[in-house]
């Protein structure tokens, strides 16, 4: 064999064992860079966090070494996962979470976190990770108020206060809750073929803002909201008339009803008399209705009864396939709603140390130069599909999720669309 074919041989199995090397050949790891991640590993939300961790693992197996990823591609380093558990008696808790943030901040070879799940630990960690320049990116968080300041003013400040001691430092990968809204007019008025719609609203600013967003839509894409002047609002702090609702609504001859609160208990009781009054027309809430408890209250009526959820549905994702194929192989089970969006934060996180290390020399990054590069994502492909941040940490990507109740007795809904929400 000639020599130069040798050599080619040698460099392609080096470049297919996934190590970057020199032009002579030699390969060159430069010590641990940590990724560090908190998540519900235990009690009650276990399964909720459990997924998520197998993700991150996965993503970390499988990038191997990271290098740098143009100019000093013989730079490695070799990657490890830590994960934090949130939990504290039986359920995530914003304070263990916290302290958790404190050890990953204190670990000077963790560049980046993955985490939280829940919106209320994020409002407890965001200031001591912003403190430490350590980029966070969450695969599920919704809250609009950890990010934006919407103009009628409901989230009063609290992104600005969550960030006390410098630029942005945190991300998401999933859409916000308001586009529940949108995403909900869309089901209604393309998935069901509904034109006339009738708004509950419970006044709290999650109600008004679904509320807003939902008519918004609905009437953009070609329907009438029968009841514009208020949308049918009633006072969170009193018991609503929902009977009252639901003939308003009947009187009106809407043909879908949109129910925008947070009370799982109101929501049922709302489906009761629609069964009773308006038994062929359906119900379209948001996440709340998720609750298998929802469709235990409201009981033969649950049926006919949709809710939307935030994020993907694996398997009519189409960009998951070979994410799914691995996870199954890796952990022998079905992946979850949070094992899609913790993967590509692992892997935005991944891609941005790899781009860091070429704006160190080649050298270890720091935090801020880690932080730098993951606010410059930009298309990332994913297995979500394809997303960038803006300078508030949202992404571009707004996937919702839609189902449909079929029986009280269900744990869940069944899968019915997933919309792209522009």
């Amino acid at each position: 064999m000639k020599r130069s074919a040798l050599a080619w041989l040698i460099l392609v199995g080096l470049g297919l064992g996934g190590c970057s090397i020199q032009s002579d050949g030699a390969k060159r790891t430069i010590g641990v860079i940590v990724l560090g991640a908190d998540l519900p590993l235990s009690g009650d939300d276990r399964t909720d966090g459990m997924p998520a961790k197998n993700a991150v693992d996965l993503a970390v197996r499988q990038a191997g070494p990271v290098c740098g990823a143009a100019r000093h591609q013989d730079a490695c380093f070799e990657l490890q996962a830590i994960t934090y558990d949130d939990v504290s008696q039986g359920i995530h808790d914003p304070a263990t979470g916290a302290k958790n943030v404190q050890l990953l901040a204190g670990d000077v070879r963790v560049v980046a976190m993955v985490g939280p799940l829940y919106d209320s630990l994020a409002r407890s960690e965001l200031p001591i990770a912003n403190a430490a320049h350590l980029p966070m990116v969450s695969p599920a968080n919704t809250d609009e108020c950890l990010t934006q300041e919407p103009p009628d003013g409901h989230c009063h400040g609290l992104a600005s206060r969550l960030r006390p001691h410098g630029p942005n430092n945190y991300f998401r990968v999933v859409t916000t809750q308001l586009v529940e809204g949108a995403a909900a007019a869309e089901v209604a008025f393309k998935t069901l073929g509904k034109r006339q719609a009738f708004v509950v609203n419970d006044q709290t600013p999650f109600g008004r803002g679904l509320a807003s967003a939902f008519a918004a839509r609905f009437a953009r894409d070609g329907g009438t909201i029968v009841d514009p002047s208020d949308l049918g609002t009633f006072d969170p702090a009193q018991a609503p008339d929902v009977g009252a609702l639901v003939e308003r609504a009947r009187e009106l001859t809407a043909d879908v009803i949109y129910f925008a609160g947070s009370e799982i208990d109101t929501a049922a009781q709302l489906r009761r008399e629609m069964g009773a009054r308006l038994p062929q027309v359906p119900l379209v809430g948001s996440d709340r209705l998720a609750n298998s408890q929802f469709a235990k209250s409201a009981g033969p009526s649950a049926r006919g009864s949709y809710y939307t959820i935030v994020g993907p549905y694996p398997p009519r994702t189409r960009q998951a396939a070979s994410f799914i194929t691995d996870y199954r192989k890796a952990y022998g089970q079905e992946v979850s709603v949070f094992s899609l969006p913790a993967f590509d934060a692992a892997n935005v996180v991944i891609r941005a140390i790899a781009r860091a290390i070429d704006d160190a020399g080649g050298q270890r990054p720091t935090r801020e130069q880690v932080l730098s590069e993951v606010s410059l994502t930009t298309a990332y492909s994913g297995a979500m599909g394809v997303t960038s941040f803006d300078s508030q940490g949202d992404t571009s990507l707004r996937l919702i999720s839609a189902y449909q109740w079929i029986a009280p007795t269900e744990p869940t809904g069944k899968f019915v669309a997933q919309i792209s929400v522009t």
